[in-house]
């Protein structure tokens, strides 16, 4: 999903020229679970497994000038939009054989971006790259989850300024309750 967005991995320079690389995630909850993890590799020790880790949903890179206005404008689109449930199917690629996830109805996926439109504008005018939208986000899995249904109720934005840095939670936006 990032591919344009991050360095290669050999590299130790910074992303661009003052800028940090920024990533939007939605957390599945599953069976009412209310813990979330803001590891974007393993999950936390002590947290209840929800299956599938989080669903990346954007990549962008900004100045931190830009932070708090992008932070605000998406408070405000994001505390408007309706917590969401996705369903989860598993399927074997015919390719390769092996299981993979997906997401049935990746239409809240595609109305967020619509909606994130007006942020990756502003970030471009910046002379940044427009927000990278995965609306068909890629899915990882601890174990399989049989046709499993799961609720976004908030998106965290994560930063980081160097490829071999962890991401840091910058902010935790909560769906409209």
């Amino acid at each position: 999903m990032q591919a344009g967005y991050v360095l290669n991995n050999a590299q130790q320079t910074p992303i661009s020229s003052n800028r940090e690389q920024y990533l939007l995630m939605a957390y599945p909850r599953f069976a009412g679970a209310n813990n979330y993890n803001t590891s974007v590799t393993k999950p936390q020790e002590g947290q209840a497994d929800a299956a599938v880790l989080p669903i990346e949903i954007a990549v962008f890179e900004a100045t931190e000038q830009m932070e708090e206005t992008i932070i605000r404008w998406m408070h405000r689109i994001i505390s408007n939009k309706a917590p969401f449930t996705i369903q989860i199917k598993q399927q074997i690629d015919d390719a390769t054989g092996q299981l993979q996830l997906r997401i049935a109805d990746t239409t809240p996926f595609q109305q967020l971006a619509t909606q994130l439109n007006v942020v990756s504008q502003y970030i471009s005018s910046y002379q940044c790259k427009e927000i990278y939208f995965s609306v068909r986000p890629y899915l990882r899995s601890n174990q399989p989850c049989f046709a499993a249904l799961f609720t976004i109720t908030e998106l965290v934005l994560m930063r980081k300024r160097y490829e071999q840095d962890d991401y840091r939670q910058v902010n935790v936006f909560a769906l409209k309750p």
